[in-house]
């Protein structure tokens, strides 16, 4: 799994997330690095400056649930 972060891969220097009409956070993480990638891009046009990290996919649970955060999969 993949996943933008501020810094280089580190997901402990913050994940892009993204807030829903209820205010819940939630984390997107991307299947294919391509997807991540692109969607990195379109938030370069807006100011953005993420990087694509990469994640195990079981640790993807136990991040969200300890941050209290919900998240989406791009397949």
């Amino acid at each position: 799994m993949y996943l933008l972060t501020k810094q280089e891969n580190s997901i402990e220097s913050g994940a892009y997330a993204t807030i829903d009409n209820d205010g819940t956070t939630i984390v997107q993480f991307f299947v294919d690095k391509d997807d991540a990638i692109t969607y990195n891009t379109l938030l370069e046009a807006i100011g953005e400056d993420l990087h694509v990290t990469e994640t195990k996919d079981d640790n993807i649970d136990k991040l969200c649930d300890l941050l209290g955060y919900a998240y989406s999969i791009a397949e």
